[in-house]
C-alpha cells in the first residue's frame, strides 16, 4: 500500500510539501489552541488537540515512507520528536486524562513539543528558504500565543 501512496505522488516534492503545510497548519491551529486556552473554551481547545494529533499521526507516517524509500536521514529524522509529542500528547491528555502541567514532567514535555517543530522548521528549510521562513513565522504566531497568558499576568 505505501508503494501506492509514493507512487500516485511521483516524487516526493509533493509529499515535502504535504509535510510544509501540515507544519505550518500544526502552529496556526496550536496558536489557536492556546487562544482558546487563555478564554477558557475547553471543547474548542479539545477539538483543535485531537486535529493537531491527527495531523501528527500523518507525520509519523510519512517520517515512516520517508524511511522506508531510502530518503535522506533527515527527511525522518525531523519528524520523529514531533511524532513523539503526539503520541505522549495523546497518552498523557487524552487516554490517562493525567495533570501532569504541574508536575517535574512538564519540563521534558515542552522541551519535546519545541524539539519537534524546530524539526518542522528544519523540515521546511531543507525544502526551500522561502517555505521554511514562513513555517518560522506560524511557528513564532504559535509562541506568542503560547506565552501570552504569562506576559498578560
Amino acid at each position: 500500500m505505501e508503494e501506492k501512496i509514493i507512487s500516485r505522488f511521483n516524487n516526493y516534492q509533493k509529499i515535502d510539501l504535504i509535510v510544509l503545510f501540515l507544519a505550518n497548519l500544526i502552529n496556526v491551529l496550536m496558536a489557536l489552541l492556546f487562544l482558546a486556552r487563555i478564554y477558557n473554551l475547553t471543547v474548542i481547545e479539545n477539538i483543535l488537540g485531537i486535529i493537531v494529533i491527527t495531523m501528527g499521526f500523518i507525520l509519523g507516517y510519512i517520517a515512516y515512507l520517508n524511511k522506508k524509500n531510502c530518503r535522506d536521514k533527515w527527511e525522518t529524522y525531523l519528524l520523529i520528536p514531533l511524532f513523539l509529542f503526539i503520541v505522549i500528547e495523546l497518552i498523557l491528555d487524552y487516554i490517562l486524562i493525567y495533570d501532569f502541567r504541574s508536575t517535574p514532567i512538564v519540563g521534558p514535555y515542552i522541551l519535546l513539543y519545541y524539539i519537534g517543530l524546530w524539526g518542522l522548521i528544519g523540515y521546511s528549510f531543507r525544502f526551500e528558504k522561502k517555505y521554511g521562513f514562513i513555517t518560522l513565522i506560524t511557528y513564532f504566531l504559535n509562541m506568542i500565543f503560547s506565552i501570552y497568558p504569562y506576559i498578560v499576568n
